[in-house]
């Protein structure tokens, strides 16, 4: 597949927005469920919201990529009342604003509190939101049924969900604290989420089952989260191969949202 057609400005910001949102929720589930010794505080906690807010911030600011004149992104609200991409626009915008809010309270007071629990499960829910309103910028082209299809909106919470809660495990697993069973439980549904949107897509016509691209993500997204998920962990592996082992899952689901975009758009004129 030419790499012209796989949207890597879109790619990167559905993805990147979604893996954030994903990681607030897991980490404020954590935290609501963890024992009071098992709980990420402090310098720990500020490093996990950093990464967060960073992946969410910057994958939100993907999106201008893909504008033809970046400095007139403001125009892309004008349509609110009639066009999903204006809706996606303002609620991303103040999605950010929220999220940034949870991660200054996070910041300031790195510990299990009202204030940081509310505005997680804020920022969490508006994000879900947020990700149902991308979700309908592809659903409803009627004209292409590998978008207007429900496997769009599972593919992108599964998305959320297996990257996210595979983050919090990873920040989790470095610190040598035992892995909550609802987190594991919480990779497993984004793997099952991801999976499923897959087989739905693969009865369509021109789905591209045989791409690389598909079975990079099979192993990467599918098969690793589940490996970090079950795996028991006699000693806390390096950074390093956290790091890795992290950018692996995005990677698989970087390749499974090329494949989305490109097996449409290898179709031009797509819209």
């Amino acid at each position: 597949m030419d790499i012209k057609y796989m949207e890597l400005p879109l790619v990167f910001f559905t993805v990147m927005s979604q893996w954030g949102i994903g990681a607030i929720l897991a980490l404020t589930i954590y935290q609501m469920n963890a024992s009071k010794e098992n709980i990420l505080s402090g310098g720990v906690l500020r490093r996990a919201v950093l990464a967060i807010w960073l992946i969410e911030v910057i994958g939100s600011s993907m999106s201008m990529g893909h504008l033809g004149v970046p400095l007139e992104a403001y125009r892309s609200i004008l349509g609110l009342s009639h066009s999903w991409l204006s809706r996606e626009a303002v609620t991303f915008i103040l999605l950010n604003g929220l999220v940034t809010l949870w991660a200054l309270s996070c910041w300031v007071s790195p510990q299990v509190n009202v204030r940081n629990q509310l505005l997680g499960w804020l920022s969490a829910l508006g994000g879900i939101a947020a990700i149902f309103v991308t979700a309908q910028v592809y659903y409803q082209m009627v004209a292409h049924p590998l978008w207007h299809t429900p496997a769009t909106q599972i593919a992108f919470i599964g998305s959320a969900i297996v990257l996210g809660f595979s983050l919090v495990a990873l920040f989790v697993i470095g610190q040598g604290k035992p892995l909550l069973s609802i987190i594991k439980v919480g990779v497993l549904i984004g793997v099952m989420l991801v999976l499923a949107a897959q087989i739905i897509r693969l009865q369509l016509p021109a789905s591209q089952g045989g791409s690389y691209l598909l079975w990079w993500q099979v192993v990467m997204s599918m098969l690793l989260p589940c490996i970090v998920a079950m795996k028991a962990y006699k000693e806390r592996p390096s950074v390093m191969v956290m790091a890795l082992v992290m950018l692996a899952i995005f990677s698989g689901e970087l390749a499974g949202r090329a494949l989305f975009y490109g097996s449409v758009m290898i179709q031009a004129p797509w819209f």
